[in-house]
């Protein structure tokens, strides 16, 4: 897991509290003129002078309690007093028991560990719901429908509960003519309602957090006709901080500003668009309890924005409202250019609907009477933290309908340190492969994956290699660091815009050219080196000595025409027909679909399609990554001479060895996907050219992978390096904000370490349960002309590679193989004696946890395999001790140990459940 996104992940357990649910009716309209809000005094007392205010009371006259207050008029009526920072609240009868729309943003944070400013943290629809003498903030439950009235709409009213978020107690009697009634506003928000108290528990362990309503406070409150937002400044407190902060001036005292906003919901003419699985949208999802007719009963809409034309005769027409990005003032200049060329590269797709500049980008001026956060302005936002090394691109849609009505786009300022090759060399070399990317402060809230997306971390990291690469050939001028930075942050920005338009990630879109086209322009320029902007496209880098090409994609591809069809399409007839139609072109090579949980990160054991990747390139992924360790070589063995200048510290190789090796574990492990794999397609029945569900990699894909992987990673010359590049591996000596230096617990490379990490996590998805299983399933698909891959190929194939010396007596064993070897023999052992495999959890109660389920088995051919593999390792083994050719001493040794532990584990009494 990478080190920002494993900071974000501890604000997930806290966020769960609040939990978005999804759909039934009409959605916001966005607008893009603020009215101005209406600030007057309520009257005084006429009487004797100034009276003292009224003491708030439900006794009290509703006139008395809010004489001299000031008066601020929109969509609720505020009453705020400067002296003591009193705010109410007025609400209308006809405003309580109404359906509002509630959104969080967290717009002045940390700067630090998952807490990062202008970041949305969530939406729900909430009511004010009056009990006796108070107010009651609600979350309503908007998961389960039926029509109004009918006998389904009483039975989910009394299953499905809402959720109440707070209550606040009346001030006065309601007004004498309004019969409206006053509440105080810190009662009801002056709380943890956001659960951050436990997210910053999580992300300073082991201190304890708690929430400090004493220093809490409202900051500000401005009203506008359909909506209104409250600004407040959270504060958090410890008395033992037990973890440094670099951005906190004092751990034990945290504040963190967010603005809440209720919005109204409108009535408009906006229809819902149902989804289809062949393409990918966000969806908006509930369960209908109308009729138990349908074959399910769950009703899924896409999200989208609300576009019509202004001309809907006309074959090209302006939409009646674009959908208008506003350039936050906080970006910095030079960025600006390609930052609104990756957000207007979605007109494209539009035009091909018949809408003419949907997309429209403005810069917020210097002084604007304006923020940012209010859900009426959709904006592109730069932010800073010490490891704000990403960009997110959330949106806020109509949990009843789907419609979007606000996006806010968060980029990192690191993104582009990072990118330009000035990461810290602290940070794990392979922080960007070992986990899954875990949810942000949006994701946890809203249990919705509109804002899970790592694609700016991971594409810093492929840019700088990129041009670590170029360095070592000479070939990265300043007018080529130009325009790969151009052309990345146009990618990435696009690729951010294309969440907020409603599309999700596409992880088989880099799949649609062979290998050899992906530096040729002539097609490029036309389709882009992908399928969608929607993957996790690599930087492009030619094999030396070819002609280099776009380091990205560089306008839209295929597959974002076709997304962008389906959801934005004007449909005046049957409309699920013609939608239909449009999913039924999901055979066509140009667009092919897989989405997150296909490519579960990509390195996971249940990952099954090859295609389905991360930072992968061309429809032969294998072939690609060939290419890319040859990449990662050049760039190893031609650093010494070109990468740093003189008078640069060392530190320089210390940073490409790491994003090399980093780069090198993902070819490795995306490249043993095939082995056991299965291509996955989502076609439906009677589609043209339609696919099957499932279809087993070839065989001789397989055995090519498996070579491959039996070469790079364990064969006897990987990872061999130069002991003059081992001896350039320097740390930064100088300290920074968190004084990382001075806690470095080594200040040479742990190559050895580094390089098992990546062999160990290679052999651990061959060995997974899951993988052995697959490749016993598919040796039943494979063709009777075919000859199969078999589980014995692969533990015979391993075996061979990782004790090859064996077969050459005498020959020396070196230590990064001796890892090697042991770690094989652990895994094989587990295999064997299957250890650590229990038998399936005991089901809970009713009324207790989920069960977990229990660790999957291995087939039963797996443990007999490994076994049969124990003991080819160790007659060899026994061979070579026996042989008259001298062993080196420390090999010797390790040989010997070997043979202990393999008599150890052929003897030991299995454990294993009767099955």
């Amino acid at each position: 897991m990478t080190r920002t996104l494993r900071m974000l992940a501890a604000v997930v357990a806290a966020l769960a509290l609040i939990s978005g649910a999804a759909i039934r009716d009409q959605a916001l309209a966005k607008k893009e003129k603020k009215p101005a809000k209406s600030e007057t005094t309520a009257p005084s007392q006429p009487a004797g002078g100034k009276p003292e205010a009224g003491k708030p009371g439900d006794d009290k006259p509703f006139d008395e309690v809010v004489k001299d207050m000031t008066v601020v008029k929109g969509l609720f009526t505020f009453y705020r007093r400067a002296d003591d920072n009193k705010v109410l609240m007025e609400i209308l009868p006809a405003q309580l028991d109404r359906t509002f729309l509630f959104a969080g943003t967290l717009d002045q944070a940390l700067g630090e560990r998952g807490f990062y400013g202008a970041q949305q943290i969530g939406e729900f629809p909430l009511l004010f719901h009056q009990v006796g003498k108070s107010v009651q903030l609600v979350m309503r439950n908007s998961a389960f429908t039926a029509p109004d009235g009918s006998p389904a709409a009483r039975a989910i009213a009394r299953s499905f509960p809402n959720s109440i978020l707070g209550a606040a107690k009346l001030q006065s009697k309601p007004h004498p003519e309004r019969k409206s009634l006053l509440i105080d506003v810190s009662e009801l928000l002056i709380k943890d309602l956001p659960g951050f108290a436990q997210g910053l528990t999580q992300a300073y362990q082991p201190t304890n957090y708690s929430f400090d309503k004493e220093k809490s406070a409202i900051r500000d409150v401005k009203d506008f006709p359909e909506n209104c937002r409250v600004e407040l400044m959270l504060h958090y407190q410890t008395d033992t901080p037990r973890t440094y902060s670099v951005t906190m001036p004092d751990a034990r005292s945290v504040p963190l500003v967010v603005q809440y906003e209720i919005s109204s919901l409108k009535e408009t003419v906006y229809k819902p668009r149902l989804a289809d699985d062949r393409v990918g949208h966000f969806l908006t999802i509930h369960q209908d309890f109308t009729s138990d007719r349908p074959s399910t009963p769950y009703v899924r809409y896409i999200d989208r924005w609300h576009l019509e034309k202004s001309d809907p005769a006309a074959a090209l027409s302006p939409p009646k409202q674009p959908i208008v990005f506003w350039l936050e003032n906080t970006i910095p200049v030079e960025y600006r250019d390609a930052i609104k060329e990756g957000t207007l590269l979605w007109n494209k797709a539009f035009e091909k609907i018949g809408f003419k500049d949907a997309v429209v980008v403005k810069q917020q001026p210097d002084s604007v009477d304006w923020d940012p956060a209010d859900t009426r302005y959709n904006t592109i936002r730069w932010f800073a933290g010490v490891d704000a090394f990403f960009a997110i691109g959330p949106s806020r849609a109509n949990p009843f309908t789907g419609e979007i009505y606000d996006a806010d786009i968060g980029i990192g300022e690191g993104i582009v340190r990072s990118a330009r090759r000035l990461g810290e060399e602290y940070v794990n070399p392979l922080s960007m492969t070992l986990d899954e990317p875990a949810p942000s402060l949006a994701a946890a809230w809203t249990r919705n994956p509109r804002a899970l997306c790592s694609y700016g971390e991971g594409l810093a990291q492929q840019a700088a290699l990129g041009m670590e690469i170029l360095e070592t050939r000479g070939g990265l001028t300043p007018e080529v660091e130009a325009k790969l930075m151009h052309q990345y942050i146009v990618e990435l920005t696009a690729h951010e815009v294309g969440h907020t338009l409603g599309l999700r990630h596409n992880f088989r879109g880099s799949s649609i050219l062979a290998p050899g086209d992906l530096n040729n322009t002539a097609k490029t320029a036309e389709i882009g080196q992908s399928s969608s902007v929607m993957d996790y496209n690599p930087v492009i880098v030619a094999a030396k000595g070819q002609k280099q090409g776009d380091f990205v994609p560089t306008t839209l591809g295929p597959y974002d025409y076709w997304a962008i069809e389906y959801a934005y399409k004007p449909i005046a007839g049957d409309e699920q027909a013609e939608l239909a139609k449009i999913a039924s072109r999901c055979a066509d090579p140009m667009v092919p679909y897989s989405t997150d949980e296909d490519a579960l990160g990509t390195f996971s054991p249940a990952s099954i399609d090859p295609l389905a990747n991360q930072y992968d390139a061309s429809n032969d992924p294998l072939a690609y990554f060939k290419g890319r360790v040859g990449l990662v070589d050049e760039l190893w063995n031609g650093m010494e001479k070109r990468l740093a200048k003189p008078g640069e510290g060392y530190q320089i190789y210390r940073r490409a060895l790491g994003r090399g090796l980093n780069d090198d574990f993902r070819s490795m492990v995306t490249s043993s996907k095939l082995i056991g794999g299965v291509y996955h397609h989502r076609d439906h029945v009677g589609d043209p050219n339609g696919r099957l569900p499932y279809e087993p990699v070839p065989a001789a894909k397989q055995r090519e992978a498996l070579d491959f992987l039996n070469t790079a990673t364990f064969g006897p010359k990987a990872f061999q390096l130069p002991a003059s590049v081992l001896d350039r591996l320097a740390n930064e000596r100088n300290p920074g904000l968190d004084f990382a230096s001075y806690f470095s617990t080594r200040l040479d490379y742990p190559w050895h370490d580094a390089v098992l990490t990546v062999q160990r996590a290679v052999l651990s998805r061959l060995y997974s349960p899951i993988t052995l299983s697959r490749i016993q399933e598919n040796e039943l698909r494979f063709t009777p002309s075919e000859k199969p891959f078999r589980m014995a190929d692969l533990f015979n194939g391993l075996t061979g590679a990782i004790w090859s010396e064996l077969d050459s007596p005498g020959v020396p064993i070196s230590s990064l193989r001796r890892n090697l070897q042991r770690e094989q023999l652990k895994q094989l052992i587990r295999l064997t004696l299957r250890d650590g495999v229990s038998g399936p959890v005991a089901p809970q109660g009713p009324f207790g946890p989920p069960a977990i389920a229990a660790p999957p088995l291995p087939p039963e051919d797996a443990t007999t395999l490994a076994r049969a593999s124990l003991v080819r390792i160790q007659t060899k083994i026994r061979a070579a001790l026996a042989g008259k050719t001298a062993i080196e001493a420390t090999t010797k040794a390790h040989l010997q140990e070997t043979d202990a532990r393999v008599t150890a584990a052929l003897t030991a009494q299995l454990n294993r459940r009767v099955e």
